[in-house]
């Protein structure tokens, strides 16, 4: 959905639903008499997922071993972290799954298999994830949530079929949020983007469970229609969001994107500094850093490298692996040589196009070319027409002496989204003026396609 593989695992938690249709719940078992972990909330938030923790933690405090409420505590503490970037609340929720699974009923309920599933995309742990998508769609076969879980798994371990299969069946069984936007990720990532705009709006339209949800889902689509070079209609689905989760962080991440692609990093650098403030994550913090150090603010954008550093360190020990997002971090911003072999090791977990775009660009920044042009080819094999991927390309292919194949990236980029990122604006610029390409003032629109085919993802 146009956006870093750290914005997409915080849409696959988003996008896959809490709880199961039906067999959801625990039954009682053993080991299950300890104190479960718990949350300091404010009684007087007016936070949906505040309340819900309060009156689930009120049931556990009578009866805690209700393998239930506990199980609706760990969804609980799933959504939070979404909500505040606090990766401490993986772990709460890690310890009452890892509890509830320990039991013989645990082992194949749907409902614990797709909490933990969905736990182990947010730490960025595919494989695991996949194997507990794959059981929970034994157990529960259909079920949304699960084949969610499949779909997510499935493309960042770059089986791409197999993510297509369970989009597609996720699509056939009800056209809802979670299966629409799964669509316009399958589009996107073959480039398809106006079809992947028509998909995410219908995701919109089709609503959600909370306002969260459905904000999350407007971001999403302000991220494409950015892409797309639609400023006006990015900000008005950003705006959407704030309306739909008021206080919410990431209306205003997607508004300071739209300040980079007006050419206003200091504005954005601002705006993202409230941001990093209420959901503090290696996202954001780099962006933050890129528009103050694009704005001139260099001390600043130092202070918050060093926060995005500091983020990693709280992530890896709430077990959350970030190698492939500080791979990127650490060519752009820090050591090369440490980025290609942050890479390599991020390949392994993850060997999507993703991953096979942040080894091709450490390998260049660490000035191992021909390596970074084979990888750079792998990464672009589905025809995405991610503004950030396709630069990387472009530059890649520039360096090999292959002007074609940089003229042809490079093409997508300037149709689409030049100013993409505060960071590498001069040297879209730079490339665009010496392959002899006009880079325009501002994104070119592409038309979203009015409707989605019946069969959503083989059609067309």
């Amino acid at each position: 959905m146009t956006r870093t593989t750290t914005v997409v695992l915080v849409t696959l938690l988003a996008l896959t639903v809490p709880g199961c249709a039906r067999d959801g719940g625990v039954e009682a078992g053993g080991g299950l008499q300890a104190t479960p972990p718990s949350l300091a909330v404010d009684p007087a938030s007016t936070s949906p997922t505040d309340q819900d923790i309060l009156r689930i933690q009120t049931k556990l405090s009578a009866r805690p071993a209700d393998p239930t409420a506990r199980l609706e505590l760990a969804y609980a503490f799933l959504q939070k972290a979404r909500e505040t970037g606090d990766p401490s609340l993986y772990t709460k929720a890690d310890a009452l799954l890892t509890d509830l699974a320990a039991s013989p009923e645990g082992k194949t309920n749907p409902g614990v298999l797709v909490a933990q599933g969905t736990l182990s995309l947010a730490r960025h742990r595919f494989e695991d994830a996949l194997d507990l998508g794959r059981r929970a769609v034994v157990a529960a076969p259909g079920n949304a949530s699960a084949l969610g879980v499949v779909v997510d798994a499935s493309n960042e371990l770059g089986r791409y079929d197999e993510a297509v299969e369970a989009t597609q069946a996720m699509a056939d069984a009800r056209p809802s949020l979670p299966a629409l936007a799964r669509v316009s990720y399958a589009r996107e990532l073959r480039g398809d983007l106006a079809g992947a705009i028509t998909a995410m709006a219908q995701a919109v339209g089709a609503g959600a469970g909370t306002g969260e949800n459905l904000a999350y889902a407007q971001v999403q689509l302000g991220h494409l229609l950015l892409t797309s070079g639609d400023l006006a209609a990015a900000e008005t689905a950003y705006a959407a969001a704030a309306r739909s989760f008021p206080g919410s962080a990431l209306p205003d991440a997607g508004r300071a994107r739209v300040l980079v692609a007006q050419g206003n990093p200091s504005d954005a650098a601002d705006l993202l500094a409230g941001v990093v403030q209420q959901l503090p994550i290696a996202e954001h913090a780099i962006a933050h850093g890129e528009a103050l150090a694009a704005a001139g603010r260099r001390s600043e954008a130092d202070s918050a490298f060093e926060l995005v550093r500091a983020i990693a360190k709280l992530d890896k020990a709430n077990g959350v692996n970030t190698d492939l997002e500080m791979a990127l971090f650490e060519a752009d911003h820090g050591r090369p040589s440490e980025a290609v072999k942050v890479a390599r090791t991020a390949l392994k977990g993850r060997p999507g196009i993703y991953g096979r775009d942040a080894l091709a660009w450490a390998l260049f920044r660490d000035g191992k070319v021909d390596e970074a042009s084979i990888e750079a080819r792998k990464a672009t094999v589905l025809g995405t027409r991610d503004p950030s991927l396709r630069f990387h390309a472009a530059v890649i292919a520039d360096a090999k002496g292959d002007r074609q194949a940089a003229t042809e990236h490079l093409t997508v980029v300037l149709a689409t989204n030049p100013a993409f990122s505060a960071h590498h604006g001069p040297a879209v610029r730079s490339l665009a003026a010496r392959l002899g390409l006009a880079a325009p003032q501002t994104p070119v629109a592409v038309v979203a396609a009015p409707v989605v085919p019946a069969r959503p993802i083989r059609a067309g």
